[in-house]
């Protein structure tokens, strides 16, 4: 049996990853409304996600309640980040393929690599930009889930390793209704 794109993201393992990653960025959003202003990032996995930034563990649980009641309550704007490593990817894939083409049929030519880098420079800009709209739009379809039923925080633990702060944000799916 041939599995399809929705059967792979709607598998157990997939849907936990998502519910975490639209955990995180909720998360991160809550921090952000109150206030919090240091660089924090994230990363999430099927336990839980981490959250790397030096904010104080209980702070940290807090809006980790409030996200995942936000996001129970509907609010599934949330799960959407303007940082998500998701934008990143996609502008970053339409930059270098434009550049890429721009490039073609140049190898081993120094003086014809040189007239059309500029080209490249510009591509890879409009690239860019025109990629931007998508990175929200793959993350609200394919990398997170706003559907965090059944989804409960174990714990927020905070750990310094080399002089950072990390947070882990452990998880499990309880009773899905």
């Amino acid at each position: 049996m041939q599995k399809t794109v929705d059967d792979v993201l709607t598998g157990n393992l997939p849907m936990r990853v998502r519910s975490n990653h639209a955990l995180e960025h909720a998360t991160l959003h809550v921090l952000q409304q109150k206030g919090i202003k240091m660089r924090l990032g994230g990363i999430s996995d099927i336990g839980g996600f981490w959250i790397y930034g030096d904010i104080d563990a209980e702070e940290l649980l807090e809006a980790v309640k409030e996200a995942l009641k936000r996001l129970s309550n509907g609010e599934n704007d949330l799960a959407v980040h303007p940082n998500c490593g998701t934008n990143i990817a996609v502008g970053g894939l339409a930059a270098g393929s434009l550049a890429w083409l721009s490039m073609l049929g140049t190898r081993g030519k120094v003086g014809k690599t040189l007239r059309r880098l500029p080209v490249a420079v510009l591509l890879s800009v409009i690239g860019y930009q025109l990629a931007r709209p998508y990175g929200p739009k793959l993350q609200e379809a394919i990398t997170t889930n706003a559907d965090v039923s059944g989804l409960e925080i174990i714990e927020v633990i905070k750990h310094d390793i080399s002089g950072h702060t990390i947070h882990r944000v452990s998880t499990r799916l309880g009773k899905q209704f």
